[in-house]
């Protein structure tokens, strides 16, 4: 490849570069209102994180000194997480 064919290569590879960069900037807005929600939720884990990590904290304290008791409420949260998702699988379609 001669030199004057590397600089039209050059210039064509340029001009492609600058029009995917303008598809890129064009679609920005359109990724932002798409992934806005997730963007929301994450922030309020992350603004909850030191709660979460304190709260875990005293369930496992919690948990080694009463672990019958942790046992039986585990249980519990997981019969009424079950029967939420019973009722909104078998109603939320009416």
């Amino acid at each position: 490849m001669s030199t004057p064919d590397r600089v039209i290569e050059k210039v064509k590879l340029l001009r492609k570069i600058d029009r995917q960069r303008a598809e890129l900037a064009a679609g920005r807005l359109e990724w932002l209102e798409a992934t806005a929600k997730v963007d929301r939720g994450w922030v309020k884990f992350i603004d909850m994180r030191k709660y979460l990590v304190l709260g875990s904290s005293v369930l496992a304290v919690y948990g080694i000194r009463h672990p019958s008791s942790i046992v039986r409420w585990s249980r519990r949260a997981f019969g009424i997480w079950g029967t939420v998702q019973l009722f909104r699988r078998n109603f939320m379609k009416l």
